[in-house]
């Protein structure tokens, strides 16, 4: 009864929503009401959420980030603490193999040897690069399908003609539970003795190297937060969060890069 929420699917903004080569606040497209849903103690919102996408290129790699940007009105103060969540939908985060598929040495820091991965059988089928034979860091099924589309922090327009703005502020510290963070240490690895996942590759183009080393997972609470499978194939998981400040009613935008290979959806979540 204290929730109030906006709920955004934007799975098919990429696809759908109006493009061009730079962001521009005339270029926006309605959502489909069927992608929108909103529970608000002051009713529905005036204004139906909007979206569009810039496709940014970026040094180095050959494909695009692509972005999709959302507009939506919050129709009252919303008292914090406030939380934004993604979700998720037939993904099966319960599935014992994927379960099973991960390394808890590796996650403590522990610089495991490709023979010890193999004889544990932990990260199977995701142990080891076939081109180099380096084990995968972090290696296993659940690591290498991490959510990884970002979201900015959402900017508020204070004046119609939207030359005037203030972004809300949300942190992604503080949202893996304590006990998950103490799962996690800084890695003993070298750059070179690893290799990072297939699907971080995105990321990491030429392997781990001094100018784009090994991540730190016992700072990534984002990683936590995913490493902590779900129980259900629709699952939400806690992206970011404001526990100080009200989020003021008016008209909000968000940038999501999308760059995950299966459809999200984007929920606010909030709450006193």
């Amino acid at each position: 009864m204290q929730v109030e929420e906006i709920v955004i699917d934007y799975t098919e903004c990429v696809e759908n929503a109006p493009s061009g080569k730079t962001w521009n606040i005339q270029n926006f497209g309605p959502i489909p009401s069927s992608d929108v849903r909103t529970s608000f103690r002051s009713g529905s919102p005036s204004q139906q959420p909007r979206w569009q996408t810039v496709n940014e290129t970026v040094k180095g790699r050959t494909d695009p980030n692509r972005i999709c940007t959302l507009e939506f009105e919050i129709p009252n103060n919303l008292p914090a603490p406030v939380f934004f969540y993604y979700r998720l939908t037939n993904f099966y985060q319960n599935h014992r193999r994927y379960v099973k598929s991960v390394d808890e040495r590796q996650l403590k820091g522990q610089a495991v040897t490709l023979n010890a991965l193999k004889g544990s059988d932990a990260c199977s089928p995701l142990i080891s690069d076939s081109e180099t034979g380096k084990p995968y860091y972090p290696c296993g099924l659940i690591a290498n399908s991490l959510f990884n589309d970002t979201f900015s922090h959402p900017l508020w327009i204070t004046t119609n003609n939207g030359l005037n703005d203030e972004t809300y502020i949300m942190t992604d510290k503080g949202i893996a539970w304590e006990s998950d963070r103490k799962r996690y240490k800084k890695s003993s690895y070298k750059n070179s003795d690893v290799m990072p996942p297939p699907n971080w590759r995105k990321h990491f183009p030429d392997g781990y190297t001094d100018e784009n080393p090994i991540p730190d997972l016992s700072q990534m609470e984002g990683f936590q937060v995913w490493m902590r499978t779900a129980g259900l194939p629709t699952f939400s998981k806690l992206a970011r969060k404001n526990t100080t400040s009200p989020m003021l009613k008016g008209t909000y935008y968000v940038n999501i890069t999308d760059s995950t290979l299966y459809p999200a959806v984007g929920v606010l979540c909030m709450g006193d």
